[in-house]
């Protein structure tokens, strides 16, 4: 039976775009394959408890496992590794960032975008849509309006996983840094001398702390710091040392920020998300080169080789990963979360490095305590004694016996 050449081209058509999804649905199924056998929860995905080896934690493609290593990374997790933290306060902040979270409508918005779009059929849907795109251009300038939106961050839709999981990120780590610099906040007006002014600092602290994570757990937090400064003995070399210099904060920072950075999951699995975009070997690259030319120059004779030749350039674009402007917008996403990631971490030790010298100018036992947790946290404990020369936080276990006792 014979077809007129335009209904075999849009019979070729719809064929492309069924052997897409196919396509599509055969990585898609090779990733779920891995992922769920990993995949946790709804409620585990919202947020993780906290454990001197799991904290600040926002699970991406998988459960964190309690026994991770940060320098040897199996999977995306976007959590801090906190594996020295075995302070009380350090303890403390990783509890409040949990109940934090839980308690913020926009994470939980955050957190179902992220489940609804690892369904299978959504991925599916979303490469399907990426290879329709390919070959009828409909999104228009979608594409390049999405990618300015991302860069200025005056938008950011939970249209995709890509966009969800930046958006989940950011709630994690702008929430950290506020339950930081309260907690900071009452640290100095419990540690304060001035009686009236220790209560007004510590009031505001309080009231930040509890917008955040509610009363009880505020004045948990409260009385936490109220116990430790009975207990903590700060040696009283600690507050002879000299101010440090400009020079020398600065090293100070950048060795604390460096030692983040290095141990940070976060930042080392996205690295390695970007790695397969740059590290391509050289065969790769010419060989995509010759096949991409060559089966765009044969799509576009005139007779079946052209629509043929099609259909073969769309399956080796998808099977290589989509199509690059699609490749551009993820690379975009996880550029932003590197970013947001990187200025928690830049903020929290200029935050716990100035004051702790203020804590030591002012003598302020409890702040000076804060700060060193901080600094532990976000880096190591070995970074922090490098930094700060002696290490004053006591064991947690023994805090939690006495506050425990001063309760009853």
């Amino acid at each position: 039976m014979y077809l007129p050449p335009n209904k075999q081209l849009g019979i070729l058509a719809l064929f492309l775009y069924i052997f897409t999804l196919l396509l599509s649905a055969a990585q898609a199924s090779n990733e779920l394959s891995i992922n769920s056998f990993q995949m946790p929860n709804e409620k585990a995905i919202l947020y993780i408890p906290s454990s001197p080896q799991l904290n600040w934690s926002l699970p991406i493609n998988g459960r964190i496992s309690q026994n991770q290593n940060s320098k040897n990374i199996k999977r995306l997790d976007a959590s801090i590794n906190l594996s020295d933290s075995d302070n009380v306060i350090s303890h403390a902040i990783n509890n409040l960032l949990d109940t934090a979270v839980e308690n913020n409508q926009t994470a939980k918005l955050a957190n179902n975008a992220v489940m609804h779009y690892r369904k299978p059929a959504q991925i599916i849907f979303a490469e399907g849509k990426d290879a329709g795109n390919y070959l009828i251009p409909y999104r228009g300038f979608g594409p390049s309006k999405e990618a300015s939106d991302i860069i200025l961050g005056e938008k950011l839709k939970l249209k995709s996983k890509a966009s969800a999981e930046l958006a989940k990120q950011k709630i994690i780590d702008e929430t950290h840094i506020k339950i930081a610099s309260s907690m900071m906040q009452i640290a100095m007006g419990v540690g304060m001398k001035d009686d009236l002014s220790g209560e007004q600092i510590t009031s505001s602290g309080v009231n930040s702390l509890k917008e955040l994570v509610g009363q009880q757990e505020a004045e948990k937090t409260l009385q936490m710091f109220s116990t430790l400064s009975k207990e903590i003995n700060i040696p009283d070399a600690v507050f002879a040392q000299r101010a440090w210099d400009v020079t020398k904060r600065q090293d100070k920072l950048k060795t604390v920020l460096q030692t983040a950075i290095e141990n940070d999951p976060v930042i080392h699995e996205i690295v390695k998300r970007l790695h397969k975009y740059n590290q391509k070997s050289k065969f790769s690259q010419v060989s995509a080169n010759v096949i991409q030319t060559t089966l765009g120059a044969a799509s576009l004779t005139p007779s079946f080789i052209g629509p043929a030749a099609k259909l073969a350039l769309l399956s080796y674009i998808m099977a290589t990963g989509g199509p690059e402007q699609c490749k551009l917008l993820k690379q975009l996403y996880l550029d932003k979360r590197f970013e947001s990631r990187w200025k928690a971490l830049n903020e929290e030790s200029h935050l716990a490095l100035e004051n702790y010298q203020i804590a030591v100018l002012t003598k302020n036992p409890v702040l000076l305590a804060c700060s060193e947790a901080i600094i532990s946290e976000i880096s190591d404990s070995l970074t922090a004694k490098e930094v700060l020369g002696t290490l004053v936080m006591p064991d947690k276990q023994k805090i939690a016996k006495n506050e425990q006792s001063t309760l009853n």
